[in-house]
Formats: C-alpha cells, sequence, structure tokens
C-alpha cells in the first residue's frame, strides 16, 4: 500500500512493554537467578512472546497463583547453604523488574496524541505485571485509563500477539479501520500481521524518540 493509497490516520494503537515502559531483560533474569532461585528464566522470558508456562500466563490459561506456584516449584531451595523460602512478594518482585520506569517524554507523547485521536493499547502482558504498569502510570500521575480509550490486553483476551484473532477483537469491539489505524509495536511479527490486516504501522525501536517517530509518520501521510 502506498502512502497515497492510506486512509488518514484517526486512531493509533500502542504496545506496552518496549513502546511506552522500557524493558529490562537482564535485570528481570537477574532477579529471578538471585533472589528467587530460578535460573531457567531466562529461556521463558523471550524478547517478544513468552514460551512455556509464562505463555499461558499472559494468555491467561493460568492464574497469578499457578504461576507463581510453578515458579516456586522450578526453584533451588537452597541458598547460601539454607532453605530458601520463596514469597509471592519475592515472585512478583522479580517478575516486575522487567519493567522500567516510563520516561516522562512517552507520557508527554500520549498527551499529545490524545488529543486528535483515538488512543489504544494492544499488549501481551499479566496481571501482576499490568499491576505493576498501573502503579507506573500513577506515579506519573495519570490513571493508564486517563490516557488510553480502551486496554487490549493478552491475558484477559486469551489470545497474544501476533496472532491475528487478538487483532480482530480489538477491531469487532472499536469500530476501527485498520485503514485508518497506525499501529506501533517493537516486535517484527506484530507488524507483519497487523500489516497483513491493512493497519498503518511503525516498527519501533525501543532507543528512537517515540513523538518523534510518530509526527514523521504523520507528517509524511499528509503530503
Amino acid at each position: 500500500m502506498t502512502l497515497q493509497e492510506e486512509e488518514m490516520v484517526k486512531n493509533i494503537v500502542f504496545d506496552l512493554g518496549g513502546v511506552i515502559i522500557p524493558l529490562n531483560r537482564v535485570a528481570c533474569i537477574r532477579a529471578f537467578d538471585e533472589i528467587v532461585g530460578y535460573k531457567e528464566f531466562a529461556r521463558m522470558l523471550n524478547a517478544y512472546r513468552q514460551i512455556g508456562f509464562f505463555d499461558s500466563f499472559e494468555t491467561g490459561r493460568i492464574s497469578a497463583r499457578k504461576f507463581r506456584q510453578i515458579i516456586r516449584a522450578n526453584s533451588s531451595h537452597i541458598k547460601d547453604g539454607k532453605a530458601r523460602i520463596v514469597t509471592d512478594r519475592q515472585i512478583d518482585y522479580s517478575l516486575n523488574r522487567y519493567l522500567g520506569d516510563i520516561p516522562q517524554d512517552k507520557i508527554e507523547t500520549l498527551l499529545f496524541y490524545r488529543d486528535g485521536y483515538r488512543l489504544f493499547l494492544l499488549s501481551n502482558t499479566n496481571p501482576i505485571g499490568m499491576s505493576y504498569a498501573k502503579k507506573l502510570f500513577m506515579d506519573k500521575g495519570y490513571r493508564v485509563t486517563e490516557l488510553f480509550e480502551d486496554l487490549f490486553l493478552s491475558y484477559k483476551m486469551g489470545v497474544a500477539k501476533p496472532s491475528k484473532e487478538i487483532y480482530d477483537r480489538m477491531i469487532r469491539k472499536t469500530g476501527i479501520a485498520p485503514q485508518e489505524t497506525l499501529f506501533i509495536d517493537d516486535s517484527p511479527a506484530n507488524i507483519e500481521t497487523a500489516a497483513s490486516m491493512g493497519f498503518q504501522v511503525i516498527l519501533y525501536n525501543p532507543k528512537d524518540d517515540l513523538y518523534g517517530k510518530i509526527s514523521e509518520y504523520l507528517e509524511r501521510e499528509q503530503r
């Protein structure tokens, strides 16, 4: 689809981790190793789509309680020669080390585009991580629901990106037209699915200026 054939953008759909919230995979893996005693978590924590029981967690097929039970069952019960007791709080803390603080410029970007566009969040996430993400937004002075018209979260929907089903369900609920919607994600697979469905897309590099990438795209579209 050429720029001349594209429709005017009326909606913007954002990914969460990697686009709005910086991700720190190494910090998360280290926490599971050192605090929880689970050395295999790196294998579960894929850059874009989790695997194994973590995938089941992010698609709502297992609960947070079950997730913690599996972590405990696979953790080392000995630390420094002493029995280790792994608490829910330690597991949650270790998992949430994956999420960094939200940069203020990301909040400003959402506030800027909120006035002229319908903004949505489409994220592969889990209840522990999302609860912490909401706190990160509150630390910046906003409820996440103040910044986005609606949230589409994998663990609530029972399906995750890059499956077409999660995009289809978002389309049906919101009534948005893909051709009028800009989708922003840091995963090539997620971008490929969205583009195949007619969305306008930005493959986002977490090192890039989010406002700059969006404004550049929209200015080019209007020429």
